[in-house]
């Protein structure tokens, strides 16, 4: 029989990754959500260099925490999900079929969506959008 892995482990393991996920990859995402405000085109390298001007490179992480969190939210809900439900799918020797584990990889995704995604996208987009203000709250 297969050894059945604690669920704080999937949790830890999963927060852990969105979280370094979040902070390596933010600026990007910084970048893109800020040029889909204000009308104007900008190229990303402009946003960059514009950023990096106005507030320093820490502008680059304007909303980050709540990026961050989100991320090690999604990411621990999927990983805890699968998980759990790959366990309760598995057969008597633990195994899981491909169709089985197909089925857990979409529970997982459905509850990382309801839980995770679309909070921590609001909390994002706004956050971002505030600091494009004149006095950012």
């Amino acid at each position: 029989m297969a050894h059945k892995e604690e669920p704080w482990h999937s949790l830890l393991a999963g927060a852990t990754a969105g979280a370094v996920e979040g902070f390596v990859t933010y600026p990007t995402e910084f970048v893109k959500t800020s040029s889909q405000f204000g009308g104007q085109k900008q190229k990303p390298l402009d946003i960059v260099r514009t950023t990096i001007q106005t507030k320093g490179i820490t502008g680059l992480y304007s909303g980050a925490g709540a990026l961050i969190i989100g991320n090690a939210a999604k990411a621990g809900v999927r990983f805890l999900t699968y998980d759990t439900l790959k366990s309760l799918l598995a057969d008597r020797e633990g195994k899981v079929t491909a169709p089985r584990s197909l089925a857990a990889g979409l529970g997982a995704g459905i509850m990382e969506s309801i839980f995770a995604v679309t909070p921590s996208e609001t909390i994002k987009t706004k956050l971002i959008h505030d600091s494009k203000s004149p006095n950012p709250r």
